[in-house]
């Protein structure tokens, strides 16, 4: 009797074994269930199977991903932020000359009739800058706006010519004199170089060398002309004096601006440091030696590389990449440009970029924002 016991009890923990394998063969390929907010999984989707702690799992076979385009890795998606309000800054009161700083800066020479083009004839807008704009047809000119121009070439080609000084800058007046004239009678003044090395005295020393000879040989042929073109908040303090023989002698002064994400974000860290720099100049010409200031403002994440903000890696685009709306921008811009008018020595700012070109596709003011510009021009009714 004990014998059969004994029999019975293994032929149960045999019986026993085998539903067990069972139940883990069916569970080792059975699909998951979904919860009912879950969606289906699509024909090619792959569904994970349970694996036994002592069974190795079979290497899964390497799925080919898309190959990332270079514009998805130099520039990753960012997600839309909502640019904050800003403070409303009030017009300054008593009578002023003008409502607006704000022009247009040209990028892309226009083609006659573009309705960009159309608006800055008929429009309100006092003043551009434009690139090349001795390339312009007749059909091209705005002869109601006072006109800033600059011969583009690549940067270090540029700092070239600087660092030769007097000799550097006589090559460069004789290989843009037929832009000059072409341009003679449409163009108000001259912008020299935007290229700049920050932080070398020694490259200051050629800077000024350069300019104060550019200038001369501009003014002997009957042409205005200004020195710049630098960002602001790339100089140390006590850095811009260093150039000051220069400015001195220039008709005006360029710089430049940008914030990110937006301009009223940026303030006193990289925008509106041009009155610091004023301030300095001053010190070293008196109140009276600084000429009138032109600047150029955009949103451009470069800025943030440039002081090393957290959050990065910063790349160097506009506010279409941090999902601001255009009229956001544009109340960003104008709060930036009622800012300006407290400071009687700003002359313009030049709005980038209009008439954008393929690299500049975030940058981009369109004739909508420039419409929008063209009424802070207007007196309030």
């Amino acid at each position: 009797m004990r014998h059969l016991l004994v029999i019975v009890i293994l032929l149960a923990v045999i019986l026993f074994g085998v539903a067990a394998c069972t139940n883990d063969s069916e569970l080792a390929t059975a699909t998951p269930w979904l919860l009912p907010t879950s969606p289906p999984p699509t024909p090619t989707e792959v569904v994970p199977t349970s694996v036994t702690e002592d069974v190795d799992a079979p290497a899964e076979e390497p799925t080919e991903e898309p190959m990332a385009t270079p514009e998805e890795i130099e520039a990753p998606t960012v997600e839309p932020t909502v640019a904050p309000a800003p403070t409303p800054i009030p017009l300054p009161e008593g009578e002023l000359e003008h409502y607006s700083n704000i022009g247009p800066y040209l990028l892309a020479n226009p083609e006659a009739g573009q309705a960009t083009h159309n608006l800055l004839k008929d429009g309100h807008m006092r003043a551009y800058m434009a690139i090349n704009p001795a390339h312009w047809t007749p059909a091209d000119a705005l002869p109601n706006m006072e006109g800033y121009g600059r011969n583009y070439m690549a940067e270090e080609e540029e700092l070239s010519y600087i660092r030769r000084r007097e000799q550097g800058a006589r090559g460069y007046y004789d290989r843009f004199r037929p832009t000059y004239e072409q341009g003679r009678g449409q163009i108000h003044a001259w912008m020299s170089t935007w290229a700049f090395e920050f932080g070398s005295r020694e490259f200051a020393e050629d800077w000024v060398a350069f300019q104060r000879e550019w200038l001369r040989l501009m003014h002997a042929d009957g042409y205005r002309a200004g020195v710049g073109g630098m960002k602001t908040h790339l100089f140390g303090p006590g850095e811009i004096a260093w150039l000051a023989p220069a400015i001195a002698e220039a008709d005006y002064l360029f710089l430049a601006e940008s914030g990110a994400p937006t301009l009223a974000e940026s303030m006193g860290v990289t925008t509106l440091l041009y009155r610091d720099l004023v301030a300095e100049l001053r010190n070293e010409l008196g109140e009276d030696g600084v000429p009138p200031l032109i600047l150029d403002v955009n949103v451009d994440g470069q800025a943030l590389a440039d002081i090393d903000a957290p959050g990065g890696p910063h790349t160097e685009r506009g506010y279409r990449d941090y999902g601001i709306s255009r009229e956001d921008y544009a109340a960003d811009v104008r709060n930036y440009d009622i800012a300006t008018l407290y400071d009687p020595y700003v002359k313009h700012v030049f709005w980038f970029a209009t008439n954008i070109t393929e690299d500049t596709l975030s940058f981009d003011v369109n004739t909508p924002m420039l419409e929008i510009a063209n009424s802070w021009h207007l007196p309030p009714d």
